[in-house]
């Protein structure tokens, strides 16, 4: 049986989707909730599965393998292929109904030749994708020109619907280059407007712009959440309520407050307790010597569980509720602690890495501050090298 256990709570994910539909930059919008990469460690199908009996039938994703896995459980799912489909699984595509994104005129000319050379009858939905100031993935404006005249042009035969277009926005927190981006955007949907094409979905917004209350109107009817949805504001500089200056938003349905919740929580336990004298040494390469005589608590999960080696010497657990301080660096399957403040410690005991234990909790985004890193990758780690329960 396994010591350590990543615990995923779905009432929070709901939480989390309940403060969405009441921003003020998501009403009367279609969501497009981002679950690719196992929903950002959280877990592909119970993320989709919660989300879509509450309303949320349109996903964004990555690969082909996670379109299969969601259409085969939730068929009525509509999937949008956030950076296309390598051209040898397009007839899986077809046979999905998958949207495809578009980002450069080569993968759209090497789309049509393989469309044009296969037996797919059926019409490959596309949303172009526009580069509007990110230098990322996306066609520029003489491109989207392009794009358009040559689907304009092969459309006799029905090979692609224009069923959206979308861009992203780099720096949500960055008010002037956003509203840049924003206008860019606004330059190119007048663009496919002279082509008298009409995508049904227009989206450039994601977490970060759908938390920022200052932005222009981004002229889209769709918003693409993404880091949201588990619970994490990603621009330290906004406040994430309706008028930038508090962190809860006014539940209408309810008139209750929310705030954003952190899904995960990842329990471990303590293998073993031993006393060590003053100048004792603590694990690998003797970074860390005791100064006192020390309790010391030896954890059953290192950085194969997802944990920061960067933790080493400045991160922390909860254990009994109390905060016990990373001592020594963090090995491959253990981590030592320094218990000696917490009374009747012993091992068995419940070891919290993340999360809430009696008044105290340790947050994601601290452990990605002190990882020199993001809470995005942390979410991944720890999801892909723990078991999951789901709560």
């Amino acid at each position: 049986m396994e010591d350590t256990y990543l615990h995923i709570n779905l009432n929070s994910l709901l939480n989390n989707l309940n403060f969405l539909k009441n921003r003020i930059f998501s009403k009367n919008k279609r969501i497009i909730a981002v679950i690719k990469s196992d929903a950002y460690g959280h877990g592909l199908l119970p993320v989709a599965e919660l989300l879509f009996k509450n309303g949320i039938d349109f996903f964004g994703i990555i690969g082909i393998e996670e379109a299969e896995n969601i259409s085969k459980k939730i068929p009525a799912a509509k999937l949008l292929m956030l950076k296309g489909i390598n051209l040898e699984n397009l007839e899986a595509a077809s046979t999905l109904n998958l949207s495809i994104g578009v980002y450069s005129l080569d993968y759209l000319k090497e789309l049509l030749d393989k469309m044009k050379s296969s037996k797919i009858i059926k019409t490959l939905n596309l949303h172009l994708k526009f580069d509007s100031g990110m230098s990322r993935l996306g066609l520029n404006e003489t491109e989207i020109e392009e794009a358009l005249r040559i689907i304009k042009d092969n459309n006799n035969n029905k090979y692609f619907h224009v069923e959206g277009l979308f861009s992203h926005l780099s720096s949500g927190n960055d008010l002037e280059y956003t509203n840049y981006q924003i206008n860019n955007f606004k330059k190119i949907i007048s663009v496919i407007e002279k082509y008298k094409i009409t995508p049904q979905y227009v989206h450039i917004s994601a977490s970060s712009s759908i938390l920022n209350g200052s932005l222009l109107d981004d002229c889209s009817n769709a918003v693409r959440p993404g880091i949201l949805l588990y619970g994490f504001n990603p621009n330290k500089e906004i406040k994430y309520g309706i008028n930038n200056n508090t962190n809860h938003v006014n539940n209408q349905e309810t008139g209750s407050e929310l705030k954003l919740e952190q899904l995960m929580t990842l329990k471990s336990k303590i293998l073993q307790i031993k006393n060590i004298k003053k100048g004792s040494f603590v694990s690998y390469n003797n970074t860390f010597r005791a100064d006192r005589d020390m309790t010391i608590g030896i954890v059953s999960a290192g950085y194969d569980n997802g944990i920061p080696r960067l933790l080493s010497n400045k991160g922390r657990f909860l254990i009994n509720g109390s905060f016990a301080p990373i001592i020594g660096i963090v090995t491959m399957n253990m981590t030592i602690v320094d218990v000696s403040a917490i009374k009747n410690v012993k091992a068995g005991d419940e070891v919290i890495i993340t999360g809430k234990g009696g008044l105290n909790e340790i947050k994601i985004e601290e452990i990605a501050s002190l990882s020199e890193t993001i809470p995005y990758e942390i979410c991944l780690n720890f999801g892909k090298s723990n078991k999951k329960i789901y709560v």
